[in-house]
């Protein structure tokens, strides 16, 4: 059925006969071509004199040579005036009761292998010999050997194996039953050709609603009936382009909804696939694919507050039962976003950061979970930025692992030698930069919230960009696509509100009073040595101290105690105080009657060792405590500021009030950063302590 060699557009103009022949059209302006890039398409006359102009039909396919499960059927029209004979079975007849098992997807199958059964005697045979046949087709279905390599590491692999086995599974069935309805040469309906008459139908059907001009709606189901449109299904894939399929009462017509000039070519537009849906179901992919994105496979365990939180959704609005997850992650070109979406819902979806921030949530922010029926969300509110930090911190371990597997697995890969691993590499490549362009995002917001003492002004912004970008190796991408990065950034608003929540050791005692400062750091410089000294597994982490977030937690509310019994005390700043009152007010103090102990043994056990630590420096150096005796209750007694039960009570605060942040994840764009497979991901903990726009730095 292959095409003349001498003449390879001889099999389209045949088609186009054929169509004519049975009533179809082409559009005076539009002729066939073909070039090594496009291969086969249409394009506007060179030599023709205007732009086609908009709303102009440029094919229109008569219903007649159509293929549906409505030719399978020998469907006849309930309109009288109609023409009863539109959908012919065209020699290729099936038993009822075989139909009737199988349903109208299998059944649609089963007669496309039908009619390529009859070769050149059949009805659509000028249409078929210009399909891809069995042999030529480049899914991943049809992926051997070494074309396999080139998935490994991509969803694109267990994804294969699931379709096939669905396949399979399938055809195994609908053969049993095709077997036992008594057809005469049943045997000729192989495996191979099943998957091929998929793949075609996957590839280049067209809901049934092409067909609304002549079958009403009542009569036409909604899913599982795919129509086929000879010639129609010729055109290329562009994303965005503007077009329009009209039912008609004889035809299916096709109209562009843009000029389109001489010269230039005919597209059709598939929908904003993505580059994985592209590959699995047509064989190919694009490299700059605007409508590019990622679907992550987020699952909530059984039990976990996002699992309970969907449960109780569904429970609420019925409805949503059974409905997909919008988890996705968009390459920095996506066009489809609403206008007011925040600079990280431009790269993130919202049903992604909501679930990762449900996951994510420490008791309190769980307290404030919103469940409507279009999302499941922590509100916006004081102290719920922690919540978004802490799931882009998530996202961020995701993206650098997705990368990192790319890159290793794609270590013993030659060039590509073929059409499928062509695509295939193209689609390796667009995976890696779409999860590296949204990790320089996510990092981006990230770093603002460890800027401190910005005033937020255009220019700081613009400065503290370059800073960022800067951090980019050079090169790493097109000019185009760190342009795109920073008008998302800069032009988009984040999510986050305020600058400058979370903190490392080092920097806490500087949002202290300056006077307070020299006698907090002699305090805490002695403390340490005195702990280094007693708990050798904590030596030279002075800053990285399990101990450091508690002991300044303990300190800041022990002043604020102090202020509210004497007037005398000085003041905490308006950040810390509040931030201190929300902290024995979501997290009660502990009592004075009972001892408190840690669930992990192992934290409590370096609890011990440092009660026993801070016990010898209060009777054996009680200088080193003393200066920080006018800030806070006095050292004396068992509720002062660093004894057992307050440590205890914000050793947990600390538990539920930090963000773990990956060290330096900009070093993951680097081309060196290949990888074996996994990676060793450090991360650094920062103590959140959250901003209050209302009250003046």
């Amino acid at each position: 059925m292959e095409s003349s060699d001498d003449n390879p557009l001889e099999a389209y103009t045949a088609l186009l006969e054929w169509m004519t022949q049975n009533g179809g059209h082409l559009h005076e302006s539009v002729q066939i071509a073909k070039d090594e890039r496009r291969g086969v398409h249409l394009q506007v006359k060179k030599d023709w004199g205007n732009s086609v102009p908009k709303e102009t039909c440029i094919i229109n396919t008569p219903l007649s040579a159509t293929m549906s499960y409505f030719n399978a059927i020998d469907h006849r029209l309930s309109d009288a005036s109609g023409d009863q004979g539109l959908f012919s079975t065209h020699k290729v007849v099936f038993p009822r009761a075989f139909i009737d098992a199988v349903g109208p997807e299998e059944t649609t199958v089963f007669f496309l292998m039908g009619q390529y059964l009859q070769g050149s005697d059949g009805f659509w045979f000028p249409w078929i010999r210009t399909l891809p046949q069995p042999g030529s087709l480049t899914t991943p279905l049809y992926y051997e050997g070494e074309d396999l390599e080139w998935l490994n590491g991509t969803s694109l692999l267990p994804a294969r194996e699931q379709k096939m086995k669905l396949m399979k599974d399938n055809y195994e069935g609908c053969f049993e039953k095709l077997r036992g309805s008594g057809l005469e040469n049943a045997e000729r309906y192989t495996w191979d050709l099943y998957l091929w008459a998929s793949t075609i139908i996957v590839s280049r059907a067209f809901s049934a609603k092409v067909l609304s001009g002549v079958i009403p709606d009542n009569e036409l189901p909604e899913e599982n009936v795919s129509v086929l449109l000879p010639f129609i299904d010729i055109l290329n894939h562009r994303p965005l382009a503007k077009v329009e399929w009209r039912a008609g009462k004889g035809h299916v017509g096709f109209l562009v909804l843009e000029d389109v000039p001489p010269g230039q070519e005919v597209s059709n537009n598939y929908g904003p696939r993505n580059n994985e849906q592209l590959v699995m179901n047509y064989g190919f992919c694009l490299p700059n694919n605007p409508c590019d994105y990622r679907i992550l496979s987020l699952r909530a365990p059984p039990g976990s507050p996002l699992h309970q939180a969907k449960s109780q959704q569904t429970k609420m609005y019925p409805n949503l039962a059974g409905a997909d997850d919008h988890y996705y992650v968009f390459n920095i070109f996506y066009p489809l976003l609403p206008r007011d979406a925040s600079m990280e819902h431009s790269i993130f979806s919202p049903a992604l950061l909501n679930a990762l921030s449900i996951l994510a949530a420490n008791d309190r922010e769980l307290e404030t979970l919103e469940i409507a029926e279009h999302e499941i969300r922590i509100p916006d509110q004081y102290a719920n930025s922690r919540n978004l930090l802490a799931a882009l911190s998530q996202i961020m371990i995701e993206l650098i692992t997705h990368i990192v597997k790319l890159k290793s697995s794609s270590q013993g890969l030659q060039q590509p030698e073929n059409l499928k691993q062509i695509h295939a590499k193209i689609y390796r490549d667009s995976q890696i930069t779409l999860s590296e362009t949204a990790l320089v995002i996510a990092t981006w917001t990230i770093k603002r919230a460890r800027q401190h003492g910005l005033k937020g002004n255009w220019e700081e912004t613009k400065n503290m960009l370059s800073s960022h970008m800067a951090c980019v190796p050079a090169g790493r991408f097109p000019e185009e696509v760190v342009s795109r990065i920073r008008v998302r950034i800069l032009e988009r608003k984040s999510l986050l509100t305020n600058s400058g929540e979370l903190f490392a050791f080092n920097e806490l005692l500087d949002i202290l009073p300056p006077e307070m400062q020299n006698s907090c750091k002699t305090c805490f410089q002695r403390t340490s040595i005195e702990i280094e000294k007693a708990i050798p597994m904590l030596r030279g982490s002075s800053e990285s101290s399990p101990f450091a977030f508690p002991m300044f937690l303990c300190l800041t509310v022990a002043i604020y105690k102090a202020t509210h019994a004497s007037t005398e005390k000085r003041q905490l700043p308006a950040r810390l105080a509040k931030w201190a009152s929300f902290l024995l007010e979501k997290y009660p103090p502990p009592p004075d009657d009972v001892a408190w102990m840690l669930e992990d043994e192992d934290d409590e056990h370096l609890a011990s060792l440092f009660d026993d630590v801070v016990e010898s420096m209060r009777t054996q150096n009680s200088d080193a405590l003393a200066s920080l005796a006018d800030l806070t209750y006095s050292s004396r007694g068992d509720s002062w500021w660093l004894s057992p039960n307050w440590i205890r009570w914000a050793w947990m605060i600390v538990e539920q009030e930090t963000v773990q942040v990956p060290d330096d994840p900009l070093k993951m764009l680097s081309t060196d950063a290949q990888g074996q497979g996994s990676v060793m991901l450090s991360t650094v903990s920062y103590l959140y302590i959250p901003v209050d726009p209302e009250i003046q730095p």
